[in-house]
């Protein structure tokens, strides 16, 4: 006989109520049936009210005279009244000892090699200077880079007047130095373009400035006026960033007063929505 067949239904006692079927919810404990979904949304509600509560905090605080951001912007407003002072204090001191400048004796360019290594020789009176580049050979010998003009032979020094004080003798040997490379370095330039060598003299290195009494390069560049402009510009970069936060933290403020009363209606609604599934008997796992 088939395995069916052999397999008999059971019919449950007379006047019994059938099984109801695996997995459907009863209501013997007079419970009603909760998803999963349900306590997934009770969670959502839950973490939402969490999240407006504390908005509503914020939101109420800022409406108050005093609070962190009032304070924060008092803290803002005090740093950029002194970044502004320190910007309106940087201005060119001039020397109280006048700076020498040196005669007008010709600065010759006697020999200029753009070739590599690229070299140039200046001479200034009885002083001869050198300058050549130096090379970072990659691989096989190719070029990677070339780097500025160094000076390789020769000084400024006898070029300093030796009745000079000693701090002045230093300052203005520094600033033949650099002079002079600026020179080696314009006469490489004009070389490689097909163009005539520059003439300079002592007299163009060593021009005042009008504005601080320092010395102006050949370029008639001062380097203590540049120095200030670099401090002008790094207060003036850090001003930025505190007026950025300022106008940020009154930016916040406003924002959390504004939506007060927007706020408040959604935490009503989602302490409603809450309620709601409370009352089913909905609890989140």
């Amino acid at each position: 006989m088939p395995w069916w067949r052999r397999v008999r239904h059971t019919p449950p006692p007379h006047g019994a109520e059938p099984a109801a079927p695996a997995g459907t919810p009863g209501d013997d404990a007079g419970q009603p049936y909760i998803r999963d979904a349900e306590r997934r949304s009770l969670r959502r509600l839950l973490q939402r009210r969490s999240n407006l509560a504390y908005d509503l905090a914020q939101a109420e605080l800022a409406l108050q005279p005093e609070n962190p951001w009032t304070e924060r912007i008092a803290q803002l407003d005090a740093a950029i009244a002194q970044a502004e002072a320190d910007l309106a204090a940087l201005r060119p001191a001039p020397a109280t000892v006048p700076r020498v400048q040196l005669p007008a004796t010709p600065i010759a360019v006697e020999d200029v090699r753009p070739a590599e290594p690229a070299a140039v020789t200046l001479r200034a009176g009885e002083v001869t200077l050198r300058y050549q580049e130096e090379i970072d050979w990659a691989e096989r010998g190719h070029q990677v880079a070339l780097p500025q003009l160094a000076r390789v032979a020769g000084d400024v020094a006898p070029l300093v007047p030796a009745d000079l004080e000693a701090s002045t003798r230093a300052a203005l040997a520094d600033h033949l130095r650099q002079g002079f490379s600026i020179v080696a370095e314009e006469a490489l330039e004009r070389a490689a373009a097909g163009e005539p060598p520059p003439a300079y003299t002592l007299a163009d290195l060593t021009r005042p400035c009008p504005t601080c009494g320092g010395w102006q390069d050949p370029k008639g560049r001062c380097a203590a006026c540049a120095e200030l402009e670099r401090q002008r510009q790094r207060i003036r970069a850090g001003l930025e960033r505190l007026r950025a936060e300022r106008d940020e933290q009154r930016q916040e403020m406003e924002r959390y007063r504004e939506r007060l009363p927007v706020i408040r209606r959604q935490l009503a609604e989602t302490e409603a929505d809450i309620a709601k599934l409370r009352a089913k008997g909905v609890e989140p796992a």
